[in-house]
């Protein structure tokens, strides 16, 4: 099991934080089945190839497949590191969990909808710019038809917030139970943080939705409601180099009494 391989090397256990759920139980197997499951999907609704032709659209397929498969796994490596930190087996965690399985699986083929819609899209200027002739606008123009491709951004954005707002809610149940759970400063800090970067994690495919929802035009809208997760990589590079810098601080603090009371007496 993927669990157990992370565990004997050591991935996602930091030793500054006491691990409650080391052993795994139903609650996981159940929901890396549904992440299996969902991935599964992403294969089965790719039809197999019987000619050269359909081979190389198979191939092309890789991309948004990849794409789709590492946006799932990094959200089972959440939910791993989550029950390794807090090992919860009742009744809240499990309602949370299923509604976490729920979203992933419904959220597997407009996901994959959206990833092959940008490769073409990419694709097709690229091809344009370097003068090449593809069938990839032609494709375009099939997949998009006469839909919205704001409304295909919002099934989307609310997608990913449901997901990350669930992560959200998990870990601030955590919080709650902080006493019971004998959360550390530095545990609760940590706790505290992943509360904040998942809510940041929401909050972005939230505007994306409102953007593309509120947006009359038909290309502006969709351009910036897309154009919004780009603030990703600024807002968690920001977010992580603050949370880095305060949890040191912490750690600074945390040892300072420490040295104090080993110092040696001089008599002085």
């Amino acid at each position: 099991m993927l669990r157990d391989v992370l565990k004997k090397h050591n991935i996602g256990m930091d030793p500054g934080f006491r691990l409650r759920g080391e052993e795994h139980g139903r609650i996981e197997a159940v929901t890396d089945t549904g992440f299996a499951l969902g991935i599964g999907l992403l294969l089965i609704s790719t039809q197999s190839p019987e000619n050269l032709h359909e081979l190389i659209d198979f191939t092309r397929d890789l991309l948004p497949f990849g794409m789709c498969m590492s946006l799932i796994m990094l959200v089972w490596y959440q939910h791993y590191i989550f029950f390794l930190r807090y090992g919860f087996r009742n009744s809240a965690i499990v309602v949370l969990n299923t509604v976490l399985v729920f979203i992933i699986l419904f959220y597997v083929y407009p996901l994959k909808f959206l990833a092959q819609l940008l490769v073409l899209i990419y694709g097709t200027l690229l091809g344009r710019l370097v003068g090449a002739e593809t069938s990839m606008g032609t494709e375009l123009q099939e997949m998009i038809g006469g839909a919205s491709v704001a409304r295909l951004m919002a099934i989307y954005g609310l997608g990913a917030a449901g997901i990350f707002f669930v992560l959200v809610f998990m870990y601030r149940y955590a919080l709650r139970h902080s006493a019971a759970l004998e959360l550390t400063e530095l545990e609760v800090f940590d706790t505290k943080t992943s509360v904040a970067a998942n809510l940041i994690m929401a909050l972005i495919p939230l505007a994306s939705v409102v953007l593309a929802l509120t947006i009359p035009h038909a290309v502006i809208g969709p351009m910036l409601s897309g154009f919004t997760y780009v603030l990703y990589f600024p807002a968690m590079l920001i977010f992580g180099r603050k949370a880095n810098r305060q949890r040191l601080l912490l750690l600074r603090g945390s040892a300072a009494p420490s040295v104090a009371q080993d110092a040696p007496d001089t008599g002085e």
